[in-house]
């Protein structure tokens, strides 16, 4: 069994590369072309062509039934080119066709609709604001525990918080959200008592299916939030329990206090407003691990802190990075099925190791925990960018917004995505739609900043990238504006973005990279790859995306011999 692991681990993470072939499937596994042909043949009666093309049918079929995706963009997801061979080999397989078989999923009897739910945060009725923290924990752990629910949807923390302190129609609140279901609730806290109440409404109708209200103590906190989701799975009839009830309802801590302090954590982490939010999320966590020395989320959660701050140019790598190694291993030691886990590992592995194989491992790990983490989906999106499989990218980052379609960090995910992809349009579009959800949201305004750059409209790249810089004054905002002078033909604007960087670097990190596309757009390709070369040594992540860079800024640069060394370095090709 072990041997077929790895191999469909393989193949699933392949199926939409078009030169996929049995010699490269050998060479990954480590086997001959007869063995594998022998193994194969005695456990499938397949060959190794026919169940290379069984694997990535079945994809189709899935994919088929499970998206709206058109017919093309699936064939070309499971790495077969031609629509029309696409759906020849679909209807040999299967004696339907592509488009029938999407039809008879949809009008099957079988094929009712996933139950789904949005938990919109629960109101602090307690008379002190400071205890927010608490009420949105107590949302944000029920969403935690529902998502792990096979056979419900969950809409995702972001998009049910953009309703916060919000006095809309449920029924409207639940089209936006696209749920069936919308659990709402107050937490009253005064010491060590508790007042919980939760309703939940059916959107369609309006009607209150279950209600409740909890007087406890504040060290019953855990048996309340399992008897909320255990109701609301008997109303909505989710099939869960049985073998499964266990992973559903994992706790990671009995310690009231340390909880607290953890959720205080998450209330900053999920702030994503910079240095000080991050920071603040980092001492509250450590003091919730410091009352329980085997809390992993609360580890976890503290890895994906420090990497934010080195990756946002916050924190030098070398302040950042090893205290977030230190963090994810030990996340890993105490719980290995921690879905964030193993995101905080994957992120590790891409953005700092540059190791693919093991970020992509890691990435399976996690979805093998939880596939209901919007965000998931949208950091492997990115993963698929920096290999140079777009096609995979956006049908990632599709599912990121089907799960978060409010979420600022998975809608920015996405414009990167498309800009990757050569598609600025569909950028550009994303970033005004990260303005609409969020003006002082500096992501949206440089995602239209640095497209309008591509297409030439320099005017409105001018003001969008200055209100990103207003906005998040650091090397990466400043970068892209000493690329748009550059690009304008404004030189001397271009180099004092360069001494702003040089000054700037005695506070805040400024990567090699910042100072390297300035001075390639300007020209000197000499200075900027002297850079380029120090920041693939200090492996900074915007290398990895060093090919789409390299197309949209860098004009003829990838005719230079110096741009296929330095790819060669980043990608070890």
């Amino acid at each position: 069994m072990e041997f077929f692991d790895k191999l469909n681990a393989i193949l699933d993470e392949s199926l939409d590369n078009l030169s996929l072939s049995p010699d490269v499937l050998c060479r990954e596994i480590g086997v001959s072309r007869s063995q594998l042909h022998r193994i194969l043949k005695e456990k499938t009666q397949l060959s190794i062509t026919l169940y290379i093309r069984q694997k990535k049918l079945e994809s189709a079929k899935k994919l088929l039934a499970d998206t709206e995706l058109r017919v093309s963009e699936i064939a070309y997801l499971v790495g077969i080119e031609s629509p029309q061979n696409f759906s020849k080999d679909f209807g040999r397989a299967f004696d339907i066709s592509p488009s029938d078989y999407r039809k008879q999923t949809e009008n099957s009897p079988e094929a009712t609709k996933r139950a789904s739910i949005a938990v919109l945060p629960f109101v602090n009725m307690s008379n002190d604001a400071g205890q927010e923290y608490f009420s949105d924990g107590v949302t944000e752990e029920i969403i935690n525990v529902l998502s792990h629910v096979p056979g419900l949807d969950v809409a995702g923390r972001s998009s049910s918080f953009t309703f916060k302190g919000q006095s809309q129609d449920l029924r409207r609140v639940g089209e936006q959200l696209g749920v069936e279901h919308i659990l709402e609730g107050s937490v009253r806290k005064s010491g060590d008592r508790l007042r919980i109440t939760a309703q939940l409404i059916e959107v369609a109708s309006g009607y209150h299916q279950w209600s409740e209200k909890y007087d406890r103590e504040l060290k019953d906190i855990f048996d309340i939030q399992d008897e909320i989701a255990l109701a609301i799975l008997r109303e909505v009839k989710v099939k869960l329990l049985g073998g499964n009830q266990e992973t559903a309802l994992k706790r990671y801590t009995n310690n009231a206090e340390a909880y607290q302090l953890y959720l205080h954590g998450r209330f900053y982490h999920n702030k994503f407003a910079g240095a000080e939010t991050f920071n603040q999320a980092i001492t509250y966590y450590r003091q919730a691990i410091a009352l329980e020395p085997d809390y992993a989320i609360a580890y976890a959660g503290m890895a994906s802190c420090y990497l934010n701050l080195w990756f946002y140019r916050h924190l030098p790598s070398d302040q950042s990075l090893p205290l977030m190694q230190e963090a994810t291993a030990k996340a890993l030691q105490l719980d290995p099925q921690i879905t964030e886990s193993y995101l905080a590992l994957a992120r590790m592995e891409l953005l700092y190791n540059w190791d693919f194989d093991r970020a992509a491992q890691a990435f399976r790990k996690a979805l093998e925990f939880n596939r209901n983490t919007a965000e998931l989906y949208g950091q492997y999106a990115l993963f698929c960018s920096t290999q140079g499989r777009h096609a995979k990218a956006e049908a990632q980052v599709a599912l990121a917004l089907s799960m978060e379609p409010f979420s600022l960090i998975d809608n920015f995910y996405a414009g990167y995505v498309y800009w990757a992809a050569g598609k600025p349009g569909q950028a550009i579009a994303q970033g005004r739609r990260l303005i609409a959800l969020e003006p002082a949201f500096w992501g949206g305004h440089s995602l239209v900043g640095m497209n309008m750059i591509k297409l030439e409209n320099y005017d409105e790249a001018r003001q969008h990238l200055q209100t990103a810089l207003d906005l998040n004054p650091n090397g990466m905002t400043l970068s892209a504006c000493g690329v748009l002078h550059a690009r304008a033909d404004e030189p001397d604007k271009a180099r004092a973005i360069l001494a702003r960087m040089e000054a700037l670097d005695q506070s805040l990190p400024i990567a090699n990279y910042d100072l390297g596309i300035v001075h390639g757009c300007l020209g000197d390709l000499d200075t900027a790859c002297h850079y380029f070369d120090a920041a693939i040594e200090r492996h900074e992540p915007p290398m990895l995306f060093f090919r789409s860079i390299a197309r949209d800024w860098l004009t003829g640069f990838d005719e230079d011999p110096r741009y296929e060394r330095l790819v060669e370095r980043i990608f070890r090709v």
